[in-house]
């Protein structure tokens, strides 16, 4: 019963991502996970492992489960380190309990798969 639960709320996530990436034309659809960190509104470190659903060159797209707030600054990584950066939030779309997060690239990331 977990883990259909688990997958249920997975679902739902990425249905509010898919409607947040419709304000981003240039987005395309990704599957990479990473970790996020950051400050949050409160001042405390946050951190989460989640899947970037969408990325356009500047931004990146995915859901979340941490207490994020517009213009909260974040660090972004995967797990073998190819993909680091920071960005700053630049959309909130709460939907049905998720939260869909769009944040913009503060410089270029070096090993960015899209490019414009």
């Amino acid at each position: 019963m977990t883990q259909q639960v688990a997958v249920a709320s997975r679902t739902a996530g990425e249905g509010s991502v898919s409607k947040l990436a419709q304000f981003f034309p240039e987005a395309v659809a990704v599957r990479i996970p990473v970790r996020i960190t950051g400050a949050g509104g409160r001042g405390g470190e946050l951190s989460e492992q989640t899947l970037i659903e969408y990325g356009t060159a500047d931004e990146v797209l995915f859901a979340s489960t941490l207490p994020l707030e517009f213009e909260d600054h974040l660090y972004l990584e995967n797990a073998d380190g190819s993909l680091r950066a920071e960005a700053d939030i630049v959309a909130l779309q709460y939907h049905g309990g998720h939260v869909a997060i769009a944040a913009r690239f503060t410089s270029k990331p070096a090993n960015w798969i899209i490019q414009a």
